[in-house]
């Protein structure tokens, strides 16, 4: 090679690593004391040998001082040196001490192109890969193999192949496969360091935002009176939550929330179970955002709300009447949508129908009380009403004569809750809502947890009533299932957690379920089950998904039997509210669990058909059919795991009644499968209460 070419490869190289100059990076390349030693001892063995070949040049003296200057700075302490001198000092040694001696001796100064400098500059290049960074060693490696072609080109291939071609060809394919192993391991460690990297820093996210909830708690209702005075900006707020919730339970990190610890779920279900529903975005339910407001400000939002209607159609006026001088002064609800729930389906209707030029509407305020019964008061005597303070509001219009204005009772309560209740009235009861306004009215108050009264005639008011704290009434509802904490071992939990994950994939596999939406299921499941064991032994949660499974198989692609089937076993087993259940889900979820759990005999599971004409034919609704999957397949659960059972009189009841009245009922309803399952299980099961005994 030229050596007029020389200094422009210097250069070159130069520019390569000039973007390494930065002390960042400077102080990520320090080397061990060991590898500086190692280093320096290479380079004065491999500049001996190549002294013995060509004898005394002073080129190998200044390879001699460097190397020198490696091992005595591995020797001596550098404590008070900066890391990035070091690495800047590391840096210039290796360069110069590898590539640039492979530069010089292919550069024609020194000597002819020989095996033995082919050898020594490959044990360079390889030795510059190990010690420095790829996006360093590559560039190098490159430039000097460039070099080096280059050269032989030039002046020596000849020579070359006739002092030892098959070794020249060896030495060729063998430096190859070392480059490539070294700059593949190189790159495999890098993303083993980086996911390490990655991992460490979530960590220690996580273990900085625990810190934080402990310290002061998520602050769920930051600026939320802010964010309400513009209702354009609710969304902001959503996704503010949803940012929050997602970086906290690591979501993003494929962890599913439901593996989540029981205290974390439990101190933080209400901003999770607002997370999973936002994104589940069901057109079926509200997302209830309570704030708390002033009686005032609601009017005066009632009022902008009535100025914006009344740019596209007449309005009518607005008549505050406070009947009651306990009134609060503040109360803690949905603004938005409680404006949403005065304003368009009740004024804009009631005023309707008023043929009266001056058209008035009256909202008279009382104070009362909402009741809450407990799920089965019958069962549990321990359990108290949850009676919580609320304002009646009673709307109509002004000319509507005081005593057709409903006279307020000292509390009101959900009368579905708790009643006797008979579930072929399902469709009756929804009929009922054919009026999108009344839909519309009934959603609102229905996730305020509150009471709804239509008159029999227009001429008559409309009767609402809404807790002054609906945060305190939904976060009562979830805080009388207290979390128990039985005994249960690490290897039963860990069994329990694959028990859950593979029935997450089968549940959105076989039921065709939205994962979202099994995310806020199985969250609710561990929030109220948390370790309690049935009577069979097993826990709760298991149960309750190994029977979703088995729903599952029997109505295929079928999600809502599996939705049913989940929220009725929290229903009856673990104390959730059926008031819970109708302020969080669809009218129709909450028919069917209210249906289902006021089935108290096996005789009342037969389906109501109706017989059309002559022809005697039997239509069955399908949900009434549901119903019977759901009791069959925890029947089967529950027979299965027969010797779990402590009182096996229990167990040879269940076995003797599915033999006489389920059996019948399958036959006439379901598939034979399912019939030949029972049968089996329910055999099974009286073999081991007669082998017991």
């Amino acid at each position: 090679m030229s050596f007029n070419i020389l200094p422009f490869v210097i250069i070159l190289i130069l520019l390569l690593l000039k973007s390494s100059f930065t002390k960042e990076r400077l102080s990520k390349l320090k080397p061990s004391d060991a590898m500086m030693a190692l280093i320096g001892c290479y380079v004065i063995c491999t500049t001996i040998l190549d002294y013995a070949s060509e004898g005394f040049i002073y080129w190998y003296l200044l390879q001699f001082i460097t190397a020198i200057s490696l091992i005595g700075y591995a020797i001596d302490s550098k404590k008070e040196v900066p890391s990035w001198k070091i690495g800047r000092r590391w840096l210039i040694s290796v360069v110069f001490c590898l590539p640039i001696n492979v530069l010089w001796n292919w550069s024609g100064l020194v000597q002819a192109p020989s095996v033995f400098a082919l050898a020594l500059s490959v044990a360079h290049l390889t030795l510059t890969l190990f010690v420095l960074p790829l996006r360093i060693s590559v560039r190098l490696v490159s430039v000097m193999l460039l070099v080096i072609i280059y050269a032989i080109s030039r002046n020596g291939m000849g020579l070359l192949l006739s002092e030892s071609g098959v070794f020249l060809i060896s030495l060729l394919g063998l430096s190859l496969m070392i480059f490539f192993i070294i700059v593949y391991n190189k790159r495999k460690l890098a993303s083993y360091k980086h996911h390490g990297h990655y991992l460490k820093s979530k960590i220690q996210e996580k273990q900085l935002k625990e810190q934080e909830e402990q310290q002061s708690g998520f602050d769920l209702y930051s600026d939320l009176e802010t964010v309400r005075n513009n209702p354009m900006e609710a969304h902001t707020f959503i996704d503010q939550v949803m940012k929050e919730a997602t970086q906290f339970i690591s979501y993003l990190d494929s962890r599913p929330l439901y593996k989540e610890d029981l205290d974390l779920i439990t101190n933080n279900f209400v901003i999770w179970d607002i997370f999973l529903k936002q994104r589940a975005r069901s057109r079926n339910h509200i997302i209830l955002i309570p704030v708390e407001v002033s009686l005032d400000e609601l009017v005066r939002k009632l009022e902008v709300a009535l100025d914006l209607e009344s740019k596209t159609h007449p309005i009518p006026k607005l008549l505050i009447e406070p009947k009651d001088h306990k009134l609060p002064e503040k109360i803690i609800c949905d603004a938005n949508q409680m404006v949403s729930l005065l304003i368009m389906p009740v004024i804009l209707s009631i005023a309707s129908l008023d043929s009266s030029k001056d058209r008035f509407v009256t909202v008279q305020l009382y104070t009362t009380y909402l009741k809450y019964e407990p799920r089965n008061p019958a069962k549990d005597t321990s359990a108290t009403d949850g009676c919580f303070p609320a304002i009646a509001l009673v709307i109509g219009n002004a000319v509507i004569p005081q005593e057709a204005l409903p006279k307020i009772k000292s509390y009101y309560q959900d009368v579905t809750v708790g009643s006797e209740f008979s579930w072929h009235s399902v469709v009756q009861k929804e009929s009922e809502w054919t009026s999108m306004e009344k839909r519309s009215i009934e959603r609102i108050v229905r996730i305020h947890y509150g009471y709804l009264q239509f008159p029999a005639s227009h001429k008559r008011p409309i009767l609402i009533v809404v807790p002054c704290n609906v945060a305190a009434v939904r976060d009562e509802m979830i805080s009388r299932i207290l979390p128990s904490d039985p005994s249960i071992s690490y290897r039963e939990f860990k069994e329990s957690m694959v028990t859950l994950t593979k029935a997450y994939n089968n549940l959105c596999t076989v039921a065709d379920m939205r994962t979202i939406v099994l995310d806020e299921l199985f969250l609710l499941v561990r929030r109220c089950y948390g370790f309690r064991r049935h009577a069979s032994g097993q826990l709760f949660y298991v149960r309750a998904l190994d029977i979703a499974q088995l729903v599952a198989e029997w109505v295929p692609y079928q999600p809502r039997p599996v939705y049913f089937s989940v929220l009725y076993g929290l229903v009856r087993y673990a104390g959730l509210p059926l008031a819970y259940v109708k302020a969080n889900y669809s009218m129709d979820v909450y028919h069917f669990v209210e249906s289902i759990v006021a089935v108290n005999k096996r005789q009342e599971m037969e389906p109501c058909g109706l017989y059309i004409g002559n022809r005697l034919k039997r239509i069955i609704n399908r949900e009434q059919l549901f119903v019977l999957c759901i009791k069959f397949a925890e029947r089967l659960y529950d027979l299965r795991h027969a010797k779990d059972y402590i009182h096996l009189e229990e167990v040879k009841y269940m076995a003797q009644e599915t033999l006489t009245i389920d059996i019948e009922l399958g036959k006439k309803y379901l598939n034979a499968k399912i019939v030949e399952e029972l049968v089996q299980a329910a055999n099974q099961a009286l073999e081991v209460c007669e082998g017991t005994c």
